[in-house]
C-alpha cells in the first residue's frame, strides 16, 4: 500500500548568501589590530600606562551604563516590559565600579595570568599546526609560547615588566609573521 504525502503547505527555508566584499575581513583585522595594539601595551607597560588603561575601561563602560539607561527611557522599554537595556546598564555601571575599585588588582595581578593563558592558547595552535603540517617554526613557536606562559605565572613582582616587554616583542612578531602567512594563503586562493 503506497501512502501520499499531504503537500498542502511546505515550509522553505532559504539561506542567506552571504558574499565575499570589502567588510568581509573586519573580523579578521580587528584581530590583529587587537594583537599588535596588546603588543605595544605589553611593550610600554609601566604602572602608569596599566593604571591609564584601568580608567580607560571604567570611563568606557560607565558611558556604556549612560546610554543604555538613556536608550531603556527613551524608546518607552519599560511599557513593552523589555528590560534589556536596564540589566546592560547595570552591569556595565557594576563592571566600571568595580574595575575602579578592583583595577589596579586586574591589571597588576591578572594581567600575567591572563598573558599567560593566551600564550598557552598560542601553543595549543602552534603544536596543532605543527602535528598537521610537521613544521618545524611552529614547534619553536609552541615551545616558546609554553615558556614564557609559565614564566609570566611564577615572575616576581620586581620583574614583571621586563618579561611583559619580552612577550609584547614575542606576540608583535608572531602577529606580524601570522598576518604575512595569512595574506599569501590570501592571494593563493
Amino acid at each position: 500500500m503506497v501512502r501520499k504525502k499531504n503537500l498542502k503547505e511546505e515550509n522553505v527555508v532559504k539561506l542567506e548568501k552571504i558574499e565575499r566584499g570589502k567588510n568581509s575581513n573586519v573580523s579578521e583585522s580587528f584581530y590583529y589590530l587587537l594583537g599588535v595594539v596588546l603588543a605595544f601595551v605589553l611593550i610600554f607597560a609601566t604602572s602608569e600606562l596599566l593604571s591609564a588603561i584601568n580608567y580607560l575601561f571604567v570611563v568606557i563602560f560607565a558611558i556604556i551604563a549612560v546610554i543604555q539607561c538613556i536608550n531603556f527611557v527613551m524608546n518607552k522599554e519599560y511599557e513593552k516590559k523589555n528590560y534589556t537595556y536596564m540589566a546592560c546598564s547595570i552591569i556595565c555601571a557594576w563592571l566600571a565600579l568595580f574595575i575602579f575599585q578592583y583595577g589596579d588588582f586586574l591589571f597588576l595581578e591578572m594581567l600575567p595570568i591572563l598573558l599567560s593563558l593566551f600564550l598557552f592558547l598560542m601553543a595549543i595552535s602552534s603544536l596543532t599546526k605543527y602535528f598537521d603540517f610537521r613544521n618545524k617554526g611552529n614547534l619553536v613557536v609552541a615551545i616558546v609560547s609554553l615558556v614564557l606562559g609559565i614564566s609570566l605565572i611564577f615572575i616576581p613582582r620586581n620583574i614583571m615588566y621586563i618579561f611583559f616587554k619580552i612577550t609584547g616583542f614575542y606576540i608583535l612578531i608572531m602577529f606580524i609573521l601570522d598576518f604575512i602567512d595569512y595574506k599569501k594563503n590570501k592571494l593563493k586562493k
